[in-house]
């Protein structure tokens, strides 16, 4: 799914596929170009974040299927970023639908 996709989605204001070292390969939206290869970076990792604390309740807990996580959201009062694989978003919360990005989201990281 190309990023024009999930940028015309309501309320989205940047989206971009980066690599695992947190490198932009693509990006679409309004954010500068400095401040997309920082949302990467930052993508990148709270991913790396996310992975070592699910390793942590798997190790703890004895309970499967905590890995691998299927993405992650940080949300503020006004602008929520997420996260599926190494595809990363902004969008203001009033005006779009959280399900229907990570939707999108998920259906592009696994093109």
């Amino acid at each position: 799914m190309p990023l024009r996709k999930i940028l015309v989605l309501d309320g989205v204001t940047a989206v971009c596929r980066f690599r695992d070292d947190g490198v932009v390969m693509e990006a679409e939206g309004l954010l500068a170009s400095d401040l997309i290869d920082h949302l990467a970076k930052f993508a990148h990792w709270y991913r790396r974040m996310v992975s070592g604390n699910i390793d942590l309740m798997s190790l703890f807990s004895q309970m499967r299927g905590w890995s691998p996580s299927q993405g992650w959201v940080v949300q503020g009062v006004t602008t929520t970023v997420c996260s599926v694989g190494n595809m990363v978003c902004v969008f203001e919360n009033a005006e779009g639908s959280l399900n229907e990005v990570m939707r999108a989201l998920r259906e592009a990281a696994h093109e």
